[in-house]
């Protein structure tokens, strides 16, 4: 028999996982839907040159670009990440009703590092404000995320910057070349030692002078109102700009009542496309980020021919499901267990239970007490048992298998019960 590898950095979800994965996407797009997403839906496919422009991921992330020819010989790539694919998206939708707000959820590919939460093919969830300017887009996209992470209970922080700080931050150690190279160098700064990090500015150019301004800005301590005393004394028109916006956002927030945002001056994200806003998401349960995004303001503006203000964000699914690992093994909420009596008999109340739940039964004959330990087993929350006792008195047996507690009941007052608490 012929050996099959399995191709490192790809998955393949079991049952468990699978429900898990679709209990998170669901929470997420309830979440946007509330906020007035709406979802379209973009090919994984693309014309090389769109993921390969000046104004795509830039440089690094296009090493990690999955590229092949079709039978026509045109060079195409697979997509690695969602808002790229928007331009041909808005580009067959010129007319579309702005400010537009928009979901996707899909598969992006990157032939990158694999490690933890981070593999070549992965399931990634964006959602986007496009056509509007306002810092209310930045509240409403960093309120999603709490609202979010706050019903998947976990707790996280959110890094926030401009990529006009970081702007800043070069013109002040008199940085004229490079800039894009130079901030992915920056912005490696979670991932390395600062001595690695010195050590591939000085490799691109930079003196040391002009690496000890850098990171005298970076490595900035304190509460984000220190910080921001610390970035008005750069006297950068970027600067200046940078912190205008972060403060804008930040008092929005407050007023909110968004409290775990953290201003991260090294923050930059890899891709070249963001414009001022940044922002990245982290929990201490994993070294690797559950969302991020930015404003992309000038993305569009090369393939429309116009201005078109945006931002958006991104949930990582495989990420948050890496620390939300379900016990749930079965999307089944009720186990029918029918003891000594006819299909003629328990029939009626199967159908009469599956026009309200999801509903398995007992197709071998087991006793009582295997089937229990069967929906135990599979977190199954509810069991009935029907058997002649229970079909003489018109009722039912339900079994709360979380709190252990048994009613005999009529069945309509079983599905009652079973609704009050599913």
């Amino acid at each position: 028999m012929e050996a099959i590898e399995i191709l490192k950095g790809t998955r393949y979800y079991d049952t468990k996982e699978q429900i898990l994965r679709e209990k998170i996407i669901e929470i997420i797009k309830k979440t946007l839907e509330r906020y007035g997403f709406n979802p379209i839906e973009t090919p994984i496919l693309q014309f090389y040159s769109l993921l390969a422009s000046k104004y795509a991921g830039g440089e690094e992330i296009l090493q990690e670009c999955y590229k092949l020819k079709d039978r026509g010989n045109r060079n195409l790539g697979l997509r690695y990440e969602l808002t790229i694919t928007l331009i041909p998206f808005l580009l067959e939708n010129q007319n579309i009703k702005l400010p537009f707000k928009r979901y996707e959820i899909g598969k992006i590919f990157r032939d990158g590092p694999i490690k933890k939460a981070r593999i070549r093919e992965f399931t990634q969830f964006d959602f986007d404000i496009i056509g509007c300017k306002s810092k209310l887009s930045e509240l409403e996209i960093l309120a999603i995320y709490n609202e979010v992470f706050e019903k998947l209970g976990i707790d996280i922080y959110i890094y926030l910057n401009n990529r006009k700080i970081l702007l800043g931050i070069l013109e002040y150690a008199n940085i004229k070349e490079n800039k894009n190279s130079i901030i992915l160098t920056i912005d490696k700064l979670e991932k390395i030692s600062e001595g690695d990090i010195r050590k591939e500015l000085a490799d691109k150019g930079l003196s040391e002078k002009q690496i000890d301004k850098i990171f005298e800005i970076i490595n900035l301590k304190g509460n984000n109102e220190e910080i921001l005393n610390e970035l008005e004394k750069l006297e950068t028109k970027d600067s200046r700009e940078g912190t205008t916006e972060l403060k804008e956002i930040l008092e929005l927030a407050k007023i909110y009542g968004l409290k775990n945002i953290i201003l991260k001056p090294p923050l930059a994200r890899g891709l070249n496309y963001y414009t001022s806003t940044i922002y990245e998401i982290f929990s201490n349960k994993l070294n690797s980020s559950l969302g991020a995004g930015g404003r992309y303001d000038n993305l569009f503006k090369s393939f429309l021919g116009k201005e078109l203000s945006a931002i958006g964000g991104s949930f990582g699914i495989d990420a948050i499901a890496s620390i939300l690992r379900s016990e749930k093994k079965s999307k089944v909420q009720v186990y029918l267990v029918p003891v000594g009596i006819t299909e003629e008999k328990f029939f009626p109340i199967l159908k009469k239970l599956r026009r309200e739940f999801n509903v398995d039964f007992d197709l071998v004959g087991r006793g009582i007490s295997k089937n229990l330990e069967f929906a135990d087993r599979n977190k199954i929350p509810f069991c009935i048992i029907v058997g002649e006792n229970e079909l003489k008195l018109g009722k039912v047996k339900l079994k709360n298998m979380n709190t252990r507690e048994e009613k005999i009941l009529k069945l309509e007052n079983a599905i009652e019960e079973i609704h009050k608490n599913i």
